[in-house]
């Protein structure tokens, strides 16, 4: 029986969590200019909200690492954020020029609470085709790290 009840609790926050994010978040995109990409959200109510964690993967992982976080501000505002490092984050080259030079992208954020309970906005999906100056640059300095 106790067993059953943590289950329900569980359950029930869950899909308050995935409730609350969808109201929380008006907008969000991404954009890309060829040199980096732009990712823009919009929240509606920040109630309770600690912080935004947005994170990104590649489609042909799905896994998602944290690239920043910014603090909530408290009120319903604009965030924004330029993901510079896009370009350098490539898959393994397998001698298809396409996969070397254009690369899709997920965003996503990681809404957390004040009480350290989080949810997920949607999935932004982004294809981005960074300049080939810009991209042979990343990988000089990619081999000095």
């Amino acid at each position: 029986m106790k067993n059953i009840k943590i289950i329900f609790f569980v359950l029930i926050t869950s899909v308050l969590g995935l409730l609350a994010s969808n109201s929380i978040i008006q907008n969000f995109s991404a954009e890309s200019n060829g040199d980096s990409v732009t990712i823009r959200w919009t929240s509606t109510s920040e109630d309770g909200v600690r912080r935004f964690e947005l994170e990104r993967s590649t489609t042909s992982n799905n896994s998602f690492k944290r690239i920043t976080h910014q603090l909530a501000k408290g009120t319903p505002s604009t965030y924004s954020y330029v993901d510079t490092e896009a370009f350098m984050k490539q898959d393994t080259y397998e001698g298809n020029d396409d996969l070397m030079t254009q690369k899709t992208y997920n965003y996503r954020l990681k809404i957390v609470y004040a009480n350290n309970t989080f949810s997920y906005s949607d999935v932004a999906l982004i294809k981005h085709q960074p300049s080939s100056i810009r991209r042979t640059w990343g990988m000089i300095k990619e081999m000095f790290r």
